[in-house]
């Protein structure tokens, strides 16, 4: 399956509204991150501040919500401004998708923060029948989606195998791992030998889906998580 990473980023258009309807021309499938406001609102958005998006050196989390709608890049540029994760991606199109991958980013998250985010990816169930993925790369975040109830598949993102932790990845699903560790033969026995089916990321051309496919099967990699919507899976 094609997966929409960030709703196929290109330069700095990511996560926005706009990505994910676009996405729905190409595939069934999204990935996308989300985070908590200073007012804990949950956003979708990929970065801790908002240099890259946003041209103000400010975190995520030390801004109100309308804090962030006051900031002078969205207020000139308000198709970017990072939607709502349950009232506006949630309401509006998650019914569409088939499957849809939530990574927590990695944040300073209390206890009831961590409640708040629960909250809404149960609230996601609610309004979707796609299947949903939960996924991080923080040891914190990782604990949290290993307790989530019954009703979520969990991902277990990583960007170096000796990160992986054995025991824990056994409440997991799926192995979310970066194609270049997957395209590293020397690297081959050890992931089969997690015994996961696995989401890769993230891929920008058919020449990595031809590499790839050259080392593991379909049943082995069910899932290409992408910035390009004309892969080539076949």
């Amino acid at each position: 399956m094609l997966i929409a990473h960030r709703g196929f980023r290109k330069g700095n258009k990511e996560n926005r509204m706009a990505d994910f309807k676009n996405a729905l021309n190409f595939c069934k499938g999204v990935e996308f991150d989300i985070r908590l406001t200073k007012d804990k609102k949950v956003i979708i958005f990929h970065d801790d501040d908002f240099k890259r998006i946003g041209n103000c050196n400010k975190k995520v989390r030390k801004l109100t919500y309308q804090e962030i709608k006051n900031l002078d890049f969205f207020k000139k540029n308000p198709d970017y401004l990072p939607p709502l994760f349950v009232e506006e991606f949630g309401q509006q199109l998650s019914d569409k998708f088939e499957l849809i991958n939530v990574e927590i980013k990695q944040d300073k998250y209390s206890k009831s923060d961590f409640e708040i985010i629960k909250e809404s990816i149960f609230k996601l169930k609610s309004m979707t029948k796609a299947e949903i993925i939960i996924s991080s790369f923080g040891l914190k975040e990782l604990k949290f989606i290993s307790n989530l109830e019954k009703g979520f598949k969990k991902g277990y993102l990583f960007k170096r195998i000796i990160f992986i932790n054995k025991w824990r990845l056994k409440k997991f699903d799926y192995l979310h791992a970066p194609i270049y560790i997957l395209l590293n033969k020397n690297k081959t026995k050890k992931i089969r030998s997690l015994k996961k089916p696995i989401n890769a990321w993230t891929f920008l051309n058919n020449k990595q889906v031809f590499e790839l496919k050259q080392i593991y099967s379909d049943s082995e990699i069910v899932s290409y998580i992408s910035d390009n919507p004309n892969l080539d899976l076949n």
